[in-house]
Protein backbone atom coordinates (compact mmCIF):
# COMPACT_ATOMS: atom_id res chain seq x y z
CA UNK A 1 0.00 0.00 0.00
CA UNK A 2 1.51 3.33 -1.14
CA UNK A 3 1.42 6.09 2.04
CA UNK A 4 -1.31 7.60 0.27
CA UNK A 5 -3.46 4.56 0.27
CA UNK A 6 -2.54 4.26 3.93
CA UNK A 7 -3.47 7.50 4.60
CA UNK A 8 -6.64 7.29 3.03
CA UNK A 9 -7.59 3.91 4.25
CA UNK A 10 -6.97 5.11 8.18
CA UNK A 11 -9.48 8.51 7.11
CA UNK A 12 -12.58 6.37 5.83
CA UNK A 13 -11.53 3.68 8.65
CA UNK A 14 -11.93 6.68 11.17
CA UNK A 15 -15.31 7.39 9.48
CA UNK A 16 -16.58 3.90 8.59
CA UNK A 17 -14.71 1.20 10.46
CA UNK A 18 -17.28 -1.66 9.74
CA UNK A 19 -17.55 -0.51 6.04
CA UNK A 20 -13.70 -0.93 5.49
CA UNK A 21 -13.32 -4.65 7.49
CA UNK A 22 -15.87 -6.02 5.12
CA UNK A 23 -13.72 -4.49 2.24
CA UNK A 24 -10.46 -5.77 3.65
CA UNK A 25 -12.29 -9.18 4.00
CA UNK A 26 -13.52 -9.06 0.24
CA UNK A 27 -10.25 -8.40 -1.30
CA UNK A 28 -8.21 -10.69 1.36
CA UNK A 29 -10.69 -13.61 -0.10
CA UNK A 30 -11.61 -12.06 -3.61
CA UNK A 31 -10.52 -9.39 -4.95
CA UNK A 32 -11.23 -10.32 -8.59
CA UNK A 33 -14.63 -12.12 -7.90
CA UNK A 34 -17.43 -10.57 -9.80
CA UNK A 35 -20.35 -12.78 -9.11
CA UNK A 36 -22.14 -11.29 -6.24
CA UNK A 37 -22.50 -7.51 -8.05
CA UNK A 38 -20.63 -7.26 -11.66
CA UNK A 39 -21.28 -3.69 -11.10
CA UNK A 40 -20.22 -2.75 -7.87
CA UNK A 41 -16.45 -4.34 -9.12
CA UNK A 42 -14.63 -4.14 -11.98
CA UNK A 43 -11.41 -3.44 -13.52
CA UNK A 44 -11.07 0.90 -14.74
CA UNK A 45 -10.80 1.67 -17.96
CA UNK A 46 -8.18 3.22 -20.16
CA UNK A 47 -6.10 5.06 -18.90
CA UNK A 48 -6.50 4.06 -15.55
CA UNK A 49 -6.65 0.34 -16.29
CA UNK A 50 -3.66 -0.34 -15.52
CA UNK A 51 -0.55 0.50 -13.02
CA UNK A 52 3.05 -0.01 -12.95
CA UNK A 53 3.98 -1.55 -9.10
CA UNK A 54 6.89 -3.05 -7.94
CA UNK A 55 8.12 -3.28 -11.82
CA UNK A 56 5.15 -5.43 -12.80
CA UNK A 57 2.73 -4.61 -14.96
CA UNK A 58 -1.07 -4.65 -13.03
CA UNK A 59 -4.52 -4.47 -14.07
CA UNK A 60 -6.39 -2.06 -11.74
CA UNK A 61 -9.90 -2.85 -10.27
CA UNK A 62 -12.50 -0.71 -8.15
CA UNK A 63 -14.96 -1.99 -5.44
CA UNK A 64 -17.45 0.14 -4.66
CA UNK A 65 -18.07 0.42 -1.41
CA UNK A 66 -20.51 3.25 -1.27
CA UNK A 67 -22.87 5.22 -3.72
CA UNK A 68 -19.53 7.13 -4.31
CA UNK A 69 -16.82 5.91 -2.31
CA UNK A 70 -14.44 3.62 -4.15
CA UNK A 71 -11.25 1.52 -3.18
CA UNK A 72 -9.07 1.21 -6.36
CA UNK A 73 -6.82 -1.56 -6.16
CA UNK A 74 -4.06 -3.96 -8.39
CA UNK A 75 -4.02 -7.99 -7.74
CA UNK A 76 -1.18 -9.44 -8.19
CA UNK A 77 -2.36 -13.42 -8.74
CA UNK A 78 1.46 -14.75 -9.13
CA UNK A 79 2.06 -13.36 -5.73
CA UNK A 80 -1.73 -13.27 -3.96
CA UNK A 81 -0.64 -9.86 -3.26
CA UNK A 82 -3.65 -7.13 -3.27
CA UNK A 83 -1.90 -3.38 -3.69
CA UNK A 84 -4.32 -0.45 -2.69
CA UNK A 85 -3.99 2.30 -4.65
CA UNK A 86 -6.78 4.29 -3.47
CA UNK A 87 -9.60 4.57 -0.95
CA UNK A 88 -12.15 7.15 -0.93
CA UNK A 89 -15.98 7.93 0.22
CA UNK A 90 -16.63 10.23 -2.42
CA UNK A 91 -16.64 9.09 -6.54
CA UNK A 92 -13.03 10.12 -7.60
CA UNK A 93 -13.15 12.43 -10.16
CA UNK A 94 -11.16 10.56 -12.45
CA UNK A 95 -13.60 8.40 -13.64
CA UNK A 96 -16.24 11.22 -14.33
Amino acid sequence: MSARAQKQWEEVESQEPDLLEKVRERLTIRPLDRSDNPRRTGPLKPPLDVKWIAGQRLPMWQHEMTGGGRVWYCADRSSHIVWLVKITLSHPKETD
